[in-house]
């Protein structure tokens, strides 16, 4: 019998949409067809091990049967601003690339013996109404330094608390949105990224006409220069690293497409499926896909 490794990095976890305005941008993302989570405030360690204290950001969550997308703002500029407006200065849009793993702690260790600067497990925890009243969702996440994961914030995360992340309540959505499938990721050298990310997934990647491609347990992750992002979605990368696209599963196509004819958002057929513009999306192209 094979025993489970507990340092594996195997999942798309969820992908969050940093943005400026988190209540217009909740009503944006209804408009899309997606069924939001209740507003919820962050708390967490400043530092590894440390006290879980409030702070100043929140999010509205949209739980798939497979990952999760979120949005995050800032409601509260007087507490700790999780560098949120750091990356806003960049651009609005996708900004969290978020990885499965079954165990912060291993992780992080082999991380470490991988050449990152893995530096420890940070604790992170936001209230969530449930049916049978007030939780506390909770999680451990594995950072590391900006300067070696430019592509966005990258972490593994280790769910601690999954059942009041998926809420049967909140997993029906009217545009059919079933799977996170995959996060597109503009570079400038997707061959040498893909290198150090072979070496945090701990699997190659697959070339793909002139794109990068891991295939995990769960979800894909792409990586593609701004010219294949142009000539394949027609995305203009407004700077590199630029996390450009999210993909998502469907039940039917058909019906997604009705919604958002009705609620008068802009889309069109890509051919990689029924394409949501970033400027539809607070910054963040989607895909839709059956």
């Amino acid at each position: 019998m094979t025993k489970h490794k507990t340092d594996t990095i195997d999942a798309l976890d969820h992908a969050a949409v940093m943005v400026h305005d988190l209540h217009l941008s909740a009503q944006t993302y209804e408009r899309l067809g997606f069924c939001l989570t209740p507003l919820s405030q962050h708390s967490g360690a400043l530092t590894p091990g440390g006290d879980i204290v409030q702070w100043g950001c929140a999010n509205h969550c949209i739980m798939l049967q497979q990952g999760y997308l979120e949005l995050m703002g800032v409601i509260n500029p007087n507490l700790y601003d999780n560098k949120i407006p750091d990356f806003l200065a960049r651009y609005e849009g996708i900004h969290i690339l978020a990885f499965g793993c079954s165990n912060g702690a291993t992780t992080a260790n082999r991380l470490a013996k991988e050449g990152f600067g893995a530096n420890g497990v940070h604790g992170l925890a936001r209230s969530l109404d449930t049916p049978d009243g007030e939780r506390k969702a909770r999680f451990n996440l594995v950072r590391l330094p900006p300067e070696e994961m430019p592509e966005g914030r990258v972490l593994a995360i280790e769910h601690l608390t999954p059942e009041y992340l998926w809420q049967d309540r909140y997993m029906t959505h009217p545009n059919g949105a079933l799977a996170l499938e995959e996060l597109v990721v503009c570079v400038d050298d997707p061959a040498t990224v893909a290198s150090r990310y072979e070496r945090y997934f701990g699997i190659p990647a697959k070339e793909e006409s002139n794109l990068w491609c891991f295939t995990l347990r769960q979800g894909r992750f792409v990586l593609k220069t701004a010219e294949t992002l142009r000539s394949e979605f027609g995305i203009d990368a407004p700077t590199t690293p630029y996390a450009a696209a999210i993909k998502i599963r469907t039940q039917a196509l058909n019906n997604t497409t009705k919604l958002l004819s009705k609620n008068g958002v802009a889309f069109s057929d890509s051919g990689h499926g029924i394409q949501i513009p970033a400027s539809e999306a607070a910054g963040a192209t989607f895909i839709f896909t059956e």
